[in-house]
């Protein structure tokens, strides 16, 4: 089963949002497949618009 390098970002109601590896100019095997990255959570409010899809993603930094 291939699996992406990338991180699959979902909304709050569990619907993808998109993969980093997309944005980074790569191409996702699948949003069904596994995410070597992980993935991330989109905190959006029911009934508002997303402003971190509208945007780069932001690349958090290790502690």
């Amino acid at each position: 089963m291939k699996s992406c390098p990338g991180q699959l970002v979902v909304h709050r109601d569990g619907t993808a949002a998109y993969c980093t590896e997309e944005s980074a100019g790569g191409t996702c095997v699948g949003e069904d497949r596994p995410h070597r990255g992980g993935f991330f959570a989109c905190r959006v409010v029911d009934g508002d618009n997303c402003p971190y899809c509208a945007v780069e993603p932001v690349t958090v930094a290790p502690r």
